[in-house]
């Protein structure tokens, strides 16, 4: 199984990798610029029988540009793109694809966000019994 947090670490690491310089999401001020931050959150969780389920998670990545312009955010995008577009998305022995990626620009601040589908088991929520040795029938007939 994966999780939320896992996606985050392995984004920011491939982030860390390709030259960002990655932000704890809390910090509020005081980074230096440019700046990366890296939001994972649940979209949607649907049960697919009793012991699978097909998960989305909403990945969110803001990118701060030391020098406020377009120009460079449309840049930095283009990089989003090269980084998680077009090869897969590797994860614990997963390979998940990006089908889709939604850019945004707000005041020379540049939002990448993009899911991630994948089906995994669901999570044991039921009792765990010891295993039956030996099964002993009754009943003379």
């Amino acid at each position: 199984m994966i999780n939320e947090k896992e996606i985050q670490t392995r984004v920011a690491e491939l982030l860390t990798e390709n030259g960002f310089n990655v932000v704890a999401s809390e910090t509020e001020e005081g980074f230096k610029k440019p700046a990366v931050f890296v939001n994972v959150y649940p979209a949607t969780v649907t049960l697919e029988g009793t012991a699978m389920e097909h998960v989305t998670d909403t990945v969110e990545i803001k990118y701060i540009p030391a020098i406020e312009t377009v120009e460079e955010c449309a840049e930095t995008a283009q990089k989003m793109r090269n980084i998680f577009m077009y090869k897969p998305f590797d994860i614990k022995e997963r390979h998940l694809t990006i089908q889709s990626i939604e850019f945004d620009i707000e005041k020379y601040i540049l939002y990448t966000m993009f899911d991630l589908d994948y089906y995994q088991e669901t999570p044991s929520v039921y009792e765990e019994y010891d295993e039956m040795n030996e099964l002993v029938l009754g009943g003379d007939i």
